[in-house]
Formats: structure tokens, C-alpha cells, sequence
């Protein structure tokens, strides 16, 4: 009997280890992991730096395999700071070069797209037209509601039209997932999508032995040259407006004097430059400014910070829960969320009992959490046990058997739409 072919498209595939590319790079290796010949679609190297690989300047095509998976890449542009103009060119070029790879591969048993841009999942579902194959669409972020929170495109007509293509191709898939229970109200809602076609897909964590291998203590804390004494706090992540760090700032400004406490921002993001002439206007010392760590560099910062710091404001359409913090959960550490009270992470944090949460802007709750964390308060292993046991039904091995058996029709869906996560 033939193996099982699954093609994937998305945006981003590892070497990319950041958003999307985490979890469509995994669930390739995964498939290939388990018997399936697995084809990608991709653009090349660009994320979350946005600066293409020097190797890759100037290639239209590329493939390559790793680990068992055949990954075909096509041309993107990329712009450094794009606008939103800019970005539409980005996803158009993607999408175009996709189309052509398209052309190039064995005709697949299923279809797995993961979102955004919206225009792969039209891609696929216009190629599905050909193929007729199970297609799922897994959306990972809304396009058109980020665009509309964020005054892109707002009522204009460019807008409609990808809402209207969005629609057309949610229509076409077998299924549409998401990762939160409020993605999946608004797949209802809004999309109007009938229940047979709603797949909870949430996002995953390696938090099983055979998978996950903790790194050694110290390491992350040796390279940078920080003390063993020093109590870290730290964000590490997308730098941008949503994220709030003004608030970690003057948090900051609150420890000055003092010693051994030293705050962290690591990424990069459009917020990055004005928040580092912020500090330097307010003169704040305490903080320090790094550039993204590579995969196995953010495991070893995990593994040494002492507190997790995550923060975001208040914005329309907040029903994201931000998969990375099932990773930090899995690495039993401290988080300190500092969230807008409606948000999708405040709300399963708070009611989880997994993270010292406060509202955000809430400068004297986060300041007695930062001291909480100064004097070792036995709380926090409170906290962290709780966050263990949550990750739990996360777990790779747990999320993807049980996608693999709806998409080969073995069973109905063995995850249900965790109440946890579903506010």
C-alpha cells in the first residue's frame, strides 16, 4: 500500500523558528515521523528578522529535504519595515511562486494549510478544485479582523476583497481549525461556518521524554556573562505596539537601585527603537535590549530566567492565546502576565491559576509580583505546578495522533474544545 502524501503550505518553514514556522515545520516532521511522504510549500528564509538568508538572494526556486520532508521554496519579496502596501506585495509574491511549486508536486491525499496570509489558504483551495483532496484550512491568525484592530486598510475595498476570498475559501475546505475556543466562536460567528466544519486544532508543546530535552542549567546565563545571583525577568518575543512594554520599562525604573535585578527585552519588532529611546531618555539602566536568540539559545534563556514576563494591550478582536507560552509552562517557569482583563490571556491565566496576572497598566500589582520573585516567595512554585499540569493536554503526541485520526476518518475529533481555553 502507498504511503499517505500530505502537502503543507505556509508562509514560514524551518530554518524559521518563530509564529507560523514552529508549528508547520513540527507537524511535517511529525507526519514524516510517522510513515507519510510530506511535500512543503514555502517561501525562503525571512523570519521574524525580515532579511532574507545572503545564500537565498536572488533564487526564484529551491528545494531541499530535511528531516524526511521535501520542502519547495519560492520567491518572496521582502521588505525590512513593510507597509501595509508592502506587505500585500509580500503575500502576492509568495502566493505566485506557491502556485507554480504547486504545479510540481504529486498530487496529495491531503492538504494542510496554515494561515495566515489568507491568500495560501485561496491557493490551496483553488488547487483543490484539481485535486480533490481533504483539504483544512488551520488558521492561526485572522487577517482581516488584525487588519481592521489595526486601521490597515480600513473599509477600503482591497480589504473586502480578501474577506470575501477568506470566505470562499473556508467554503472550499473539509475543515477549518483554529487554536482557541474564541477563534472557534468567531469561525461561527462571523465566518458562519456549520459545526461539521470546525476542527479544534490547538497548538502543541514538546513536553514528553521522548521529545523534549531540557537544556543544561547555567548556559544561558554563562554565554551572556549574567551572575548566578542575579534575578533575571524577562520578554522575549515580537517587540511591537501590541505587546505594551512601556509598562516593563517603568516597572523597571521601580528596581533601580536594587542590586541583582536585571530586566530583559529580546526581539526585535517596529516598537523596538522607540522603547530603546524611551529608556535612554528616562535613563534606565536595569533593562537591557537583545537581538532575537536562536531556537536552542531561547530553551537555555527558559531554562536560566527567573520570571517570564508577557504583556499586551487592549485591542479589537483580542481572542489570541499566545502559543509560546505552552512552551514556557512545559518548562515549569514562572509567568507574569500583564494583560488587558478581556483578553484571551488574561482570562485563561487568571482562571487557571497558571500566572501572576494583573490588568495591564496595573503598575502596583506587577511591582509586588516583581518583588514576589525577588524574595523567592513559595507561591510561585504554586503557580508553576498549576501551569505544569495545564500544558499537559498540549502535549505533541496528544494534539497530533488526534489530528491524524480525523483527517484519515479513523474517529470523530478526541480533543474537544477545552474549556480552558475556551472563555
Amino acid at each position: 500500500m502507498a504511503k499517505q502524501r500530505v502537502l503543507i503550505y505556509s508562509q514560514t518553514f524551518a530554518p524559521d523558528h518563530s509564529g507560523i514556522s514552529i508549528y508547520a515545520s513540527d507537524y511535517a516532521f511529525y507526519c514524516a515521523e510517522n510513515g507519510y511522504d510530506v511535500d512543503v510549500i514555502t517561501g525562503f528564509p525571512f523570519y521574524p528578522q525580515w532579511q532574507k538568508r545572503k545564500e537565498d538572494e536572488g533564487k526564484l526556486f529551491a528545494t531541499e529535504v530535511i528531516d524526511n520532508v521535501t520542502v519547495h521554496r519560492g520567491y518572496l519579496y521582502v521588505p525590512h519595515n513593510p507597509s501595509a502596501f508592502q506587505r500585500i506585495m509580500h503575500e502576492v509574491s509568495l502566493t505566485f511562486f506557491a502556485m507554480i511549486n504547486s504545479f510540481r508536486v504529486k498530487r496529495p491525499d491531503v492538504i494542510v494549510v496554515f494561515t495566515t496570509p489568507v491568500l495560501l489558504g485561496v491557493l490551496a483551495a483553488f488547487m483543490n478544485l484539481f485535486w480533490r483532496r481533504k483539504l483544512v484550512i488551520n488558521v492561526q491568525d485572522f487577517q482581516v479582523e488584525a487588519a481592521y484592530s489595526l486601521g490597515m486598510l480600513k473599509g477600503s475595498a482591497m480589504l473586502k476583497i480578501i474577506n470575501a476570498l477568506e470566505l470562499w475559501s473556508y467554503k472550499k475546505a473539509d475543515y477549518v481549525s483554529s487554536i482557541s475556543g474564541s477563534m472557534l466562536d468567531l469561525l461561527r460567528d462571523r465566518k458562519k461556518l456549520p459545526e461539521n466544519k470546525i476542527l479544534f486544532w490547538p497548538n502543541w508543546t514538546h513536553n514528553d521524554e521522548k521529545t523534549f530535552v531540557k537544556p543544561e542549567a547555567g548556559l544561558f546565563r554563562k554565554k551572556f556573562n549574567f551572575s548566578p545571583s542575579t534575578k533575571l525577568i524577562g520578554y522575549a518575543g515580537n517587540v511591537g505596539k501590541k505587546q505594551g512594554l512601556d509598562i516593563l520599562l517603568d516597572t523597571a525604573v521601580e528596581f533601580a537601585h536594587v542590586p541583582d535585578v536585571q530586566f530583559l527585552i529580546i526581539g526585535e519588532g517596529a516598537d523596538l527603537e522607540r522603547l530603546k529611546a524611551y529608556a535612554a531618555e528616562k535613563s534606565i539602566r536595569n533593562v537591557l535590549f537583545m537581538p532575537f536568540l536562536n531556537a536552542s539559545e531561547y530553551l537555555e534563556f527558559l531554562a536560566d530566567v527567573d520570571a517570564v514576563f508577557i504583556s499586551q494591550v487592549k485591542v479589537p478582536f483580542d481572542i489570541y492565546f499566545p502559543s509560546k507560552l505552552l512552551g514556557i509552562m512545559a518548562m515549569r517557569q514562572l509567568l507574569i502576565v500583564n494583560a488587558d482583563a478581556k483578553s484571551e490571556l488574561y482570562k485563561t491565566t487568571k482562571k487557571n491559576d497558571i500566572a501572576l496576572v494583573s490588568d495591564y497598566g496595573d503598575m502596583a500589582t506587577l511591582k509586588k509580583y516583581i518583588e514576589m520573585v525577588i524574595t523567592n516567595d513559595p507561591v510561585i512554585e504554586d503557580y508553576k505546578s498549576e501551569a505544569e499540569k495545564f500544558v499537559v493536554q498540549f502535549g505533541r503526541e496528544v494534539v497530533l495522533s488526534n489530528i491524524a485520526r480525523v483527517l484519515s476518518d479513523e474517529s470523530v475529533p478526541a480533543i474537544q474544545e477545552a474549556e480552558v481555553v475556551n472563555q
